[in-house]
């Protein structure tokens, strides 16, 4: 049997974003980026290097998508919101947010090109989020 290294590559085709519970329709990408300060020294003990100690954790991301007239994205992203936010990656592994708070939103129309109207919204966690798999997350499933 042939070994492709490929083979444990995950594409995007089962991504998913669902917010408080309702699947998001037509999204095209999600981001999410976690992050975490830092403070930066140097002292008598560094050895003439900088020793860094992090802080605070925070994450932020995007989710982009084509408008759908039947559920209007507009009406789940609305500025300022908090959401529960869940970002599949699969149908077993997700990112879990259970407090986003919906930063930004826009629309994209494009007479010239006639091309689909695309929407892009914002958000920032407030609080703990979880990787897939990670202890202490909350159990989600995707609904259809």
């Amino acid at each position: 049997m042939a070994t492709c290294p490929a083979s444990t590559a995950i594409t995007g085709v089962l991504g998913k974003a669902v917010a408080d519970d309702v699947k998001v329709a037509r999204i095209t990408q999600w981001s999410f980026e976690p992050a975490v300060g830092d403070t930066e020294w140097g002292d008598s003990d560094g050895a003439g290097f900088s020793l860094v100690k992090a802080g605070r954790k925070s994450g932020s991301g995007s989710i982009e998508g084509k408008f759908d007239t039947a559920k209007p994205q507009y009406a789940v992203f609305e500025i300022g919101d908090e959401v529960e936010l869940t970002l599949w990656v699969d149908a077993t592994r997700y990112f879990a947010i259970p407090c986003a708070v919906v930063t930004g939103f826009s629309l994209s129309v494009n007479v010239d090109s006639q091309e689909v109207v695309g929407w892009t919204a914002s958000f920032k966690s407030s609080g703990a989020y979880y990787y897939p798999g990670q202890s202490g997350a909350p159990t989600e499933t995707i609904p259809s």
